[in-house]
Order: structure tokens, then C-alpha cells, then sequence
């Protein structure tokens, strides 16, 4: 019969190992869920069996009795030795996990998060030896280790980490049947703190396993947790001990799935299952539809679902499919669909469906639009330029001093991409600017046509008040007064009376109204144009003038110094779009002398602003992304 316990091996006087580890930190915080998500899909997908089609990969939670388990109860020591090992040096952070970790042991439920992928090849080479290649060493015995082939969505080995951050012992059970070599293996990684194990410190990574061959649990070993656990088909089973079970869990990993791999749904390369709902190609809109509906009913800020909806759209029924060639023939396609409604954003990602970050790309037409590259070459070099995370591709990832080359032409490479991709919008999406109308009353006065010289130069000032360049806010500038006369006029509209309409109570008499004549064009009227008038407004002259964008999201700082009195002063702002167009935004909040007002439009009115008085306003934005503004005093 095997000895199956958890295995610490000796430290020898070497590193020790404490609770800050970088891999397991890289994954937490508030996009838990999202972080799981995306790291275990993307892992499937990569695995995806040769023959077949479409990844399946299943969410379930459930509870096991500690008592039951030997893997469980084992866990209770570990924690005890590692609370003592460290007891005159404990920190905030490691009391806290242990904490919690011992409050999570302490009761006889014990919550787990099961995690299947079918249609997978699993993990090969569980009985390899140390030297040789394996899959199931490069994610159980590893760290910053991948097997992961040539076209695969992760590169650094790192993503294992994901979801020993959702647990409460940090501590993952694999399970697995590999298609390669046909053999099952279950084995539990507990990703722990230096402690004494019989008399001696340990490292902080230890197995249970099988303690006399030091090898996973194979099938003709005993044991009742991987009994749990049996596969039939080829695969891999993720479960986490401890699992973080929050009340919305369920719904938190729907979210990531949609948001994230919402083109591999379409594409029927993915399918999920979350506690029995199943997401597909056949209900994902509709699994959409219900999050952006809640979105819009709570008026969140945030309209996250609502926007993967206009990607949604534009993916399955697109104005324009464009296609680009970056280092091979049409190696990306964008498909861009136009809407009044749209947010601007373009969706991106590589070959295997997942989305690798979303911008904003601000021109006067409202679109959306999903860039995938789908070139091998392209694949490989982004792939090699994305953070552990995988939101964003960044050259300097490619070390410069060792490496120039391929630096200089990673960054290349990826400003052709991003520019081919901003100028296919403004091609497809570009339009004549309409008339600008304001239908307040306040329009009469104020100065509409940007291109009269004789309403002074505009305020652009786009080098100093660009939020691309915080650091260089150029020199305040004094505007000059600018006055202007406005005519009111009145269109004619001539009309006549109708002799066949009589009034509706002429027989009869009573209460009730007349009808209306009807209006006639080519007869006369007696209606008179007012005559020229003379109001006129004065422009605020500003002594300083400068907006500057803060480091918190969507935040902007403007600083204002009237050279007179004046009780209202409207402030606005303008997006100056790649094709030259200005868009007025929308200003969800302000706060000035430390009041914070809701206004949700694309004016702030403010009131008794003294002259020479500096004022600070912080301007909260409907858009998160950069943009180069202009801003407006009237």
C-alpha cells in the first residue's frame, strides 16, 4: 500500500521562502475571477485535441468533509508548523493568510472549486524523468517553465499561478488523462511558506503525493480524493482546496468568459459551462443581452458587458470586413460595424479568441470594431511581448541592451499593427462633419462657427494640453476678449385660411376646440422679422488656461484664473479625433473646493468665480482612454 502525504522537500540551509510570492500576487486583487477565467480557457483552448473541433471547460463547485480526506487533514499540520516557523518574524500579510487559512480548516465542510476541460489532449509525461520534456512537470513542478507549442496563447509560464490566488491554503489539486501517452495522474501542489517538516526547514512548494517513489498518484495507488475525481475522457481537472466562494462567483466567471473569449464562442472553438449554464454560439447574445440590460437598468459607469455586445455585432454582422497585411499576406482581419450608439472601441486579440486589451479610438463617427491577427509570424512575436496577464503588448518586454534588434522590431511591428488598424477605421467609418447645432437658447450668443477669424484663435494648444504629455504643460496663455454681435432673424412661412374647414361645435356648440387651418405655401402672410438686434456676450478672459490629466482613471485637472468677475462660466470639453473632428464629451462628475457634483453632460456650469482666483476642477470623464482635448470657456 503507497504512503500518500505532503512531501516539503529540505530547504538545506538554502532560500527561504516567505508569503510574497510574485507569480500568485501577479493574479490577485479585484479581477479574480476574471484572472481564473481567462488563464484556464486559454490553457484548454492551447491544449485543444487534434481532432477535434470545439474545447469544452466546466466550472462546478462543491463541498467535501475534511474528516474524509488525508489530503485535507494533512494540511492542518502544515499550517500549524508554518504559523510557529515564523512567529517571531511574521508579518501583516503572512498573519493574515494563516489566519485565514486556519479558520477555513477548522470546519468539517471544506469548499472546492472543480475545473474540467474536455476535447483536450491532458497532461503528458507524469512519469517522465527530471531531464525530459513534460507537460505535467512544466505545470506542477515548475515555475516560470511552459511546454506550450508554437501558436499557444501563453508564453512565461506563469499563468499556473492564477488559481492558487482563488484559494484560501493556496493549494491546487491536478488531475489529468493524457492523450499522448495514456496514463492518469493526480497529484496536490500546496504553494506555501518555508516551516519546519520533522525537524527540519522546507521549502515553500510541496506535493502530495506518493512520499516512497516521490512520484504523482497513479492508478494503482489508493486514494479517495482522486477517486472524486475520475475521468473517463482524455483531460485535465483543476481543483482548488479552499476555494474563495463569493455570492456572485458564478456570475463574475460568466462575465470574464463573455468579455474575454467571446470569439472563440462564435466560432464554436469554446463552450462553457458554469454550474450546469452552458455558454455557446447559440445563447451567447443572448447571455449578453441579459448583463447589458442590468447594466443599463443600474446605470453603472462602467458599461463593460454593453460594449463586448457592440464587438458581438460587429464580429456577426459587420459594415465592413478589412483585411491587412503586417508581415504576411492579410495575417489580420478587422470587422468594424458603425452604430449612433456605439462606444468607440476596438476589441484585440490574437488567433486564439482571447481579448488581449480594448481602447478607445475617438473619431466623430461612433463604431466598433474586432481586430484579430491571425498570422502565424504575427502570433509568435506578439505572443512573445505580452505580460504574464496577457492585456497588453509591450516591446520592452524584449530586453533592448541584450536584445536592440529584436526590440526595434517588435515596437515596428506593432505600431504598423495599431496604425493600420486606426487608419482602416477612419477609412470606413469617416464622414462629412454635420452643422453643429445647439438647441438652448444660449446658442444666439455664443460663437458657433470655430473658423471666423474674427472669434480669435481657437484654444487648441494641443502640445501643452495633451493628456499623451502630462509633463509638459506649456506656459499659460492670455486670451483676448473676444465680443460678438448677433442678428436674430425669423423665417417667413406664408399661409391662407381654408373655406372648407369649419369649426368642430359650430351646429352644435360646446366645449370643445376648433381645427387648425391648413398651411399654404405660395400665400401671403403677415407675420414680420424682428429687427437686427444688438445683444452681445462677453468671452471669459482667462489668465491661465491649462488642462492636465491625472493618473486616476477617466480624470482630468483643470486650473482657471479669470481676469474678472464672473458669475457663470460654462466649461467644456472637445476630442480631437485622428481624422481632425472634434467630439464634445460627456462629463459624468466634477468637483471644485472639495464639492463633487453629478452632471452626466457635456457642460459644467459653474457660478461667482472671482477674478484673479485660482480654481482647481477635476473633471470626471464618460472615456477612460487618452485623448487629446480642447478645452472651452464660455
Amino acid at each position: 500500500m503507497s504512503d500518500l502525504v505532503w512531501r516539503f522537500p529540505i530547504s538545506d540551509d538554502g532560500e527561504e521562502h516567505g508569503i510574497n510570492d510574485g507569480g500568485i500576487a501577479t493574479f490577485k486583487g479585484s479581477e479574480l475571477y476574471d484572472n481564473l477565467a481567462r488563464e484556464i480557457c486559454q490553457n484548454s483552448l492551447d491544449a485543444k485535441a487534434p481532432e477535434e473541433e470545439t474545447v469544452i471547460v466546466e466550472f462546478n463547485s462543491l463541498t467535501l468533509k475534511k474528516s474524509q480526506h488525508s489530503a485535507l487533514v494533512g494540511l492542518d499540520a502544515v499550517i500549524r508548523s508554518c504559523e510557529e516557523y515564523w512567529e517571531k518574524k511574521s508579518e501583516p500579510k503572512l498573519a493574515a493568510f494563516l489566519a485565514e487559512a486556519k479558520e477555513k480548516l477548522s470546519r468539517e465542510d471544506i469548499e472546492f472549486l472543480v475545473i474540467s476541460d474536455y476535447n483536450t489532449k491532458g497532461l503528458s509525461g507524469s512519469q517522465a524523468d527530471i531531464r525530459d520534456k513534460s507537460v505535467w512537470r512544466a505545470l506542477t513542478h515548475s515555475s516560470g517553465v511552459t511546454q506550450k507549442e508554437q501558436g499557444s496563447g501563453g508564453s512565461y509560464g506563469i499563468g499556473k499561478n492564477a488559481p492558487f490566488a482563488c484559494s484560501s491554503f493556496r493549494t491546487v489539486f491536478y488531475n489529468t488523462y493524457a492523450l499522448d501517452d495514456g496514463i492518469k495522474a493526480f497529484q496536490g501542489v500546496a504553494r506555501l511558506v518555508t516551516h519546519f517538516q520533522n525537524g527540519q526547514a522546507t521549502q515553500g512548494v510541496g506535493f502530495f503525493q506518493n512520499s516512497t517513489t516521490k512520484k504523482p498518484i497513479f492508478k494503482d495507488d489508493i486514494c479517495l480524493l482522486r477517486d472524486q475525481f475520475s475521468r473517463k475522457e482524455y483531460g485535465t481537472d483543476v481543483i482548488i482546496a479552499g476555494f474563495k466562494k463569493t455570492e456572485t462567483w458564478a456570475e463574475d466567471i460568466e462575465k470574464a468568459v463573455l468579455s474575454n473569449f467571446f470569439v472563440a464562442i462564435i466560432n464554436k472553438k469554446l463552450i462553457v459551462k458554469i454550474n450546469g449554464l452552458v455558454i455557446d454560439d447559440k445563447n451567447i447574445q443572448n447571455r449578453l443581452r441579459y448583463y447589458s440590460d442590468i447594466e443599463r437598468k443600474t446605470n453603472i459607469k462602467d458599461k463593460k458587458i454593453t460594449t463586448i455586445m457592440e464587438f458581438y455585432s460587429s464580429v456577426v454582422s459587420p459594415d465592413n470586413i478589412e483585411y491587412g497585411t503586417i508581415i504576411e499576406k492579410n495575417d489580420v482581419v478587422m470587422y468594424i460595424k458603425k452604430d449612433d450608439s456605439y462606444s468607440k472601441s476596438i476589441a484585440e486579440m490574437r488567433s486564439i479568441g482571447m481579448v488581449v486589451r480594448t481602447r478607445h479610438n475617438h473619431i466623430f463617427t461612433r463604431y466598433a470594431a474586432v481586430m484579430i491577427v491571425q498570422g502565424q509570424a504575427l502570433n509568435e512575436l506578439l505572443k512573445n511581448i505580452e505580460p504574464p496577464q496577457h492585456n497588453k503588448w509591450d516591446p520592452d518586454l524584449i530586453d533592448a541592451e541584450s536584445n536592440p534588434k529584436e526590440n526595434n522590431r517588435a515596437k515596428k511591428i506593432r505600431a504598423q499593427l495599431i496604425n493600420w488598424a486606426n487608419d482602416k477605421i477612419v477609412e470606413c467609418c469617416r464622414t462629412e462633419t454635420p452643422e453643429e447645432i445647439d438647441l438652448d437658447v444660449a446658442s444666439a450668443y455664443l460663437p458657433f462657427d470655430e473658423a471666423d477669424s474674427s472669434l480669435g484663435d481657437d484654444r487648441n494648444d494641443s502640445n501643452e494640453e495633451s493628456p499623451d504629455n502630462t509633463n509638459d504643460v506649456g506656459t499659460p496663455k492670455i486670451s483676448k476678449t473676444k465680443v460678438r454681435t448677433i442678428t436674430l432673424t425669423a423665417k417667413k412661412v406664408k399661409g391662407t385660411k381654408n373655406d372648407n374647414m369649419y369649426p368642430s361645435n359650430e351646429e352644435y356648440g360646446g366645449k370643445g376646440h376648433g381645427s387648425a387651418g391648413e398651411e399654404d405655401p405660395d400665400g401671403e402672410d403677415d407675420v414680420k422679422a424682428p429687427v437686427p438686434g444688438d445683444k452681445a456676450v462677453n468671452i471669459p478672459k482667462a489668465l491661465t488656461q491649462r488642462i492636465v490629466q491625472m493618473p486616476a482613471t477617466s480624470t482630468y485637472r483643470v486650473v482657471l484664473v479669470l481676469e474678472e468677475d464672473c458669475p457663470v462660466v460654462h466649461l467644456s470639453l472637445k476630442a480631437i479625433g485622428d481624422d481632425g473632428t472634434k467630439e464634445k464629451i460627456t462629463i459624468k462628475d466634477y468637483k471644485i473646493d472639495k464639492a463633487k457634483m453629478s452632471v452626466n453632460s457635456s457642460v459644467v456650469t459653474l457660478h461667482n468665480i472671482k477674478a484673479k482666483t485660482q480654481y482647481e476642477i477635476f473633471l470626471y470623464l464618460e472615456y477612460s482612454e487618452k485623448m487629446l482635448l480642447e478645452l472651452l470657456l464660455y
